[in-house]
């Protein structure tokens, strides 16, 4: 899926006279046993959501698994619902060409789960909603919850075009089987068993899912990063490439340098560094489909329990890519380039795949094949099932708050099913500006639900005029400066080089705090006692005092801090002494490709 971000990446950047592109093709029986996995894998996910379907009674059952699942099932489930296709093809693909860059973006990753674990996911839980989008509802009124589920349906159709293309995309290399083809098949075995079996299907196909991955993504990378001479450490891949490190220093020794990506042609600043943790850290907190995670736990204590194991297998997974990605680019400079090969960017998302092929037997190689489907359909079915509930439950049930249980069941299925459909008519021709889309989707969740949650959870006097400025100033300004690639109406509001578009969330997050919580203040607060008795709920106190979570030098502090980072961003910035004459030619080639 992100082979054609890497594509626009690279036009920016000089290219070297190739004599020949190193082409990959499957073996006869990579190919045979990838489609022997898959389909295997595919009746499974099927029969399992089959099964799953006889324990869907009420709107609970279907919407919330029972609440029912345990810490680590809703760990892995939760991991193989955040990692998607993306992930475990496109960020080898990324690390392969951003090298440091990446390790910015996993720990904003992981170190979103941690803050959700901390402010979020023990409040959600209490509460006990279905979806963040109807936490919204109840906190900051009918109005603020459309508006949530209209930013729900915007950052998942990003999410699931870009999964529903990537399945089309390897069905296509992998098998030679048509895009379209391809596309439908996938889209349709993921709409299927999400739709008959609800959460309670989508939690253990995703607790098989996250297995499958490991498996898929460990046991390749352990035999490659041996073959390449890691020795005993291999057998443990997140860390086992240490030996292999002095090999690097001598081939591309800017491969370890913080402010330095591209084999060292592009600089990074400490300004892009904590943008992409806006971006992305704050984009995992406000995902609607992670916090859904959260209502199908037994109690809080086993919501934080989740977290935690969701961190661990999310660490596992991302480490290894690591890993994988490090031996990419060991291989592709010490095999490929030494044989006069180069690797072209549509390429470099299937490195794994072709570094299997080369050093392991077929039935191992054709398992990241397996893997990337499994993590494709995951999160494709966590993202449908956050539709199916925000419109079949949340929006349904503004129109008929007096519905029978059976109809709200009814609702779901039908819009979880529709929003497959709908998708995958979009992936048959997804429009040109997908290129990043997953990290887009982190951009606008950290624009709009990240401050109304963060906020409506520890401030009493959040309001809903502070709530629903704050969603529609972020998702506007995560949509416009995205677009504009930093810039509105003429004006630079994200000057970080030719790579400040990714990270706009510096801007258009900052902007969203602030917006809430000055117009709350402006507007008086929240004044409904009912509502303010909800945030002590949150918290656990049987007791209720009004003084609590309501001081004013917290959400001042807030807005003061946000305000401070839309003015620094919008300053030219400043890189790293030596780099400054590489960025200014770097912004000049980036701009003549576009």
């Amino acid at each position: 899926m992100l082979r054609w971000f890497l594509t626009a990446l690279l036009t920016a950047l000089p290219s070297a006279a190739r004599a020949e592109f190193y082409e990959f093709e499957p073996t006869v029986g990579l190919s045979t046993l990838g489609i022997v996995y898959t389909v295997a894998m595919v009746v499974l996910f099927l029969y399992v959501g089959w099964l799953s379907k006889r324990r869907v009674a009420t709107s609970a059952d279907f919407y919330a698994a029972g609440r029912k699942v345990g810490g680590i099932s809703n760990g892995l489930a939760m991991s193989s619902n955040y990692m998607s296709l993306a992930t475990f093809l496109g960020m080898t693909a990324l690390i392969w060409n951003l090298q440091y860059l990446l390790f910015v973006i996993v720990f904003s990753f992981l170190g979103g789960f941690v803050m959700i674990s901390i402010a979020i996911a023990p409040c959600l839980r209490r509460w006990g909603s279905f979806t963040s989008m109807q936490f919204i509802g109840d906190r900051f009124g009918k109005l603020a919850k459309v508006i949530a589920v209209l930013c729900m349906i915007l950052l998942a159709l990003l999410y699931l075009i870009g999964q529903m293309k990537g399945i089309g995309n390897v069905f296509q290399v992998m098998f030679h089987i048509d895009y379209t083809a391809g596309l439908i098949i996938g889209g349709l075995v993921v709409t299927t068993y999400v739709t008959i079996g609800g959460m309670y299907g989508l939690s253990y196909n995703q607790t098989l899912q996250a297995v499958i991955m490991g498996i898929a993504l460990l046991l390749p990378t352990a035999i490659i990063l041996w073959k390449l001479g890691a020795g005993w450490p291999s057998l443990f891949p997140p860390f086992g490439y240490g030996a292999l490190v002095p090999q690097m220093n001598e081939v591309l020794p800017a491969y370890f340098n913080p402010f330095a990506t591209l084999n060292g042609e592009l600089p990074m600043s400490a300004k892009y560094h904590l943008a992409m943790m806006l971006s992305i850290a704050f984009g995992t907190m406000g995902l609607p489909h992670i916090a859904m995670r959260y209502f199908t736990a037994p109690s809080v204590r086993d919501a934080k329990n989740s977290t935690l194991w969701g961190i661990f297998f999310v660490g596992i997974v991302f480490f290894t890519t690591f890993a994988i990605g490090f031996g990419a680019k060991l291989y592709t400079v010490n095999e490929l380039n030494a044989a006069g090969l180069e690797i072209q960017p549509k390429q470099a998302d299937l490195l794994v795949v072709v570094m299997s092929q080369a050093f392991a037997p077929s039935w191992i190689a054709a398992l990241p094949v397996a893997g990337a489907l499994a993590a494709g359909m995951s999160t494709i079915g966590g993202l449908l099932m956050v539709i199916g509930t925000g419109i079949g439950h949340d929006i349904f049930s503004l129109i008929k708050p007096n519905a029978a249980d059976a109809l709200k069941v009814r609702m779901g299925l039908i819009f979880t099913a529709v929003g497959g459909l709908v998708t995958i008519v979009l992936a048959l021709n997804p429009p040109d500006f997908l290129l990043t889309s997953v990290i887009w989707a982190f951009v606008v969740a950290s624009s709009t639900f990240t401050p109304v949650l963060i906020m409506g959870i520890w401030w009493k006097d959040a309001n809903r005029w502070g709530a629903i400025a704050s969603m529609l100033v972020g998702g506007f300004l995560s949509i416009a400066l995205w677009w504009n690639k930093g810039t509105l109406l003429g004006l630079t509001l994200i000057n970080l080089g030719p790579l400040g578009y990714l990270v706009t969330a510096i801007f258009s997050a900052s902007a969203a705090w602030f917006v809430l919580i000055v117009v709350s203040l402006l507007t008086g607060g929240e004044r409904d006692a009912k509502i303010r008795r909800i945030v002590d709920k949150l918290h656990g106190w049987y007791d209720y005092d009004d003084t609590r979570y309501a001081g004013k030098a917290f959400p001042v502090a807030v807005a003061a801090i946000a305000l401070l980072l839309m003015i620094w961003s919008a300053m030219p910035d400043i890189t790293p002494a030596g780099f400054q004459q590489a960025a200014a030619e770097a912004m000049q080639r980036f701009a003549a490709a576009q």
